[in-house]
């Protein structure tokens, strides 16, 4: 299962992202929150990832996706507080990852 919980303050958007990001859950970034970046004038897209258990490689080209949006929207994207495991397998994809204590939503 993979669950997302995001709000919106002012032009930042938080997003919890929980449990397994794989081909069968993508959907759920294709179809819910790309279109709620596009749709509300988002700058910055802040993911904690603290959650995150396991992430493939549909699940990597999702967050890409993501990037992607948020780059033609002129915004920033960045991922919190993710494990070790999965920031390694993230190596090549140039993403921004920081460790933040708290993350508020």
């Amino acid at each position: 299962m993979f669950y997302i919980n995001f709000k919106q303050k002012g032009d930042i958007l938080y997003a919890h992202l929980e449990g397994r990001l794989t081909k069968y859950e993508t959907h759920q970034i294709e179809n819910y929150l790309i279109p709620y970046i596009k749709r509300n004038n988002v700058k910055s897209l802040c993911c904690d990832c603290s959650k995150l258990k396991k992430l493939d490689l549909d699940g990597k080209y999702a967050l890409l996706n993501t990037k992607i949006t948020m780059k033609n929207c002129k915004g920033n994207f960045l991922l919190c507080n993710m494990s070790k495991k999965l920031k390694n397998e993230l190596i090549g994809f140039h993403f921004k990852i920081m460790n933040h204590q708290v993350l508020e939503v």
